[in-house]
């Protein structure tokens, strides 16, 4: 089932009661007497917080590096049902409940030093000791806190960054094929671009949700990409300043993820990627695994998406600009099955024997790293299958290329299953 949150077509939701470890039902749940000042232990008693500096449980040992291991640590400490009871005992529910949970934790303690938690830029640095809390619940709530601050200011940082447009090679695509003119509607295949690398960076195909600091930054471009005006007023006088305009618009839908998952905003926007029976919004969130994987094994896969999306991003410009150099011509179909037959064609560069110069062949692969048969399959599947604009629900090579990410003209010929034979005939006119 495919949910839909906040404008957002999220992903392929999965009922699973392990992110409900009690496998308590809604109502049971809200049955459960739990009162401020009270904290559930692990044990599903009460303790009061006013010994919550004085005695402590036992922290779970567990593996933070891969989502199974935080799962068996969620399930096995019950933190995030905790956390879904101690929004109905508290003053404000979901509102500022960071800093409501830290004074309830530690009674003793004086105001809440976790107020910059929802704030780009700012400290969130709740106690990394375990001993110092007086459940194992509280701590894992507050280290979950803690991790998706630092992911969080990651990826805004980097969607903002402008340094990646440097490695762009914008002019030379412009005298290689044509220069291009950007509008609004490039925010959708911008948007595509980043879920193709987001898929090779964690290795799996775009059927399945991305997650995760890279699900963050694709959950943002995905955000921009439905917004009729690109969500900030994007400038596009320029290829440079589309590009950098769309991504950090995506940085801004980044910020509000953290702002709203730490009670100063409306959690029933939040990404949600899991079932559960959970009441609160923020409960829902936290119950994914990904949150709390080790943050350095994250950076790895996000930075490695980034790095895929410059050169996504590159061989659409190409893409783009041969659209653009060489104006479509129509041509009939000398086949008569409208199913094998690809027609609207380039009808430039091609030389007196009506052949395709074979210069362009070497630019798409020696200059801009194309993979022919890949680029190949997907324009015409594109025109055979698809309306000219990307659609990330169905794909191309392995389930790498969204349908229509490349769409340039095709030339008519026949359809083959054989890729050897259909890259031979492509470029000829039947």
């Amino acid at each position: 089932m495919m949910m839909k949150l906040g404008g957002l077509i999220l992903g392929t939701l999965v009922a699973t009661s392990a992110a409900h470890p009690q496998n308590i039902p809604a109502a049971s749940v809200h049955a459960r007497s739990v009162t401020s000042p009270a904290v559930v232990t692990a044990a599903g008693t009460t303790a009061t917080t006013a010994t919550s500096t004085s005695t402590s449980s036992t922290c779970t040992a567990g593996d933070t590096s891969t989502t199974d291991g935080v799962q068996a640590i969620l399930d096995s400490t019950g933190a995030i049902d905790w956390l879904d009871i101690m929004f109905d005992s508290m003053p404000n529910g979901e509102s500022d409940w960071v800093n409501s949970l830290w004074e309830i934790v530690f009674p003793d303690e004086g105001t809440s030093p976790l107020t910059g938690c929802g704030d780009i830029g700012s400290d969130c640095d709740p106690s990394s000791m375990c001993s110092a809390y007086s459940s194992q619940m509280a701590y894992w709530v507050f280290r979950s806190v803690s991790i998706l601050h630092s992911k969080v200011n990651v990826v805004h940082d980097k969607l903002l960054w402008t340094g990646w447009l440097a490695g762009l090679s914008i002019d030379q695509i412009a005298k290689d094929f044509s220069s291009v003119s950007p509008d609004q509607t490039w925010a959708k295949w911008i948007s595509a671009a980043f879920s193709m690398a987001g898929g090779i960076a964690t290795g799996i195909d775009l059927s399945k949700p991305l997650r995760g600091m890279v699900g963050f930054a694709a959950a943002g471009l995905t955000d921009v990409s439905l917004t009729n005006t690109g969500g900030d007023s994007v400038d596009v006088t320029s290829v440079e300043n589309t590009l950098k305009n769309i991504v950090g618009a995506a940085g801004n839908y980044v910020s509000s993820i953290l702002q709203n998952a730490t009670g100063n905003g409306d959690s029933t926007t939040l990404p949600i990627y899991t079932y559960t029976t959970y009441e609160h919004g923020t409960s829902r969130f936290f119950a994914d695994s990904t949150i709390l994987v080790d943050e350095n094994k994250d950076n790895s896969s996000f930075t490695a998406a980034y790095d895929n999306f410059a050169d996504n991003i590159e061989k659409k410009l190409v893409d783009v600009a041969m659209k653009t150099a060489w104006p479509e011509n129509d041509h009939d179909c000398s086949d008569g099955d409208p199913s094998t037959c690809v027609s609207d064609a380039w009808q430039t560069p091609y030389n007196a024997n009506n052949q395709m110069d074979t210069g362009v062949y070497t630019k798409l692969t020696d200059t801009y790293g194309f993979d022919l048969k890949a680029y190949y399959t997907s324009l015409i599947d594109c025109y055979l299958n698809g309306n000219d604009e990307v659609d990330v629900t169905v794909t191309t090579n392995n389930g790498q290329i969204p349908r229509c990410f490349y769409s340039g003209y095709v030339r008519s010929g026949y359809w083959y299953d054989d890729g050897t034979l259909m890259l031979n005939l492509f470029f000829n006119d039947f």
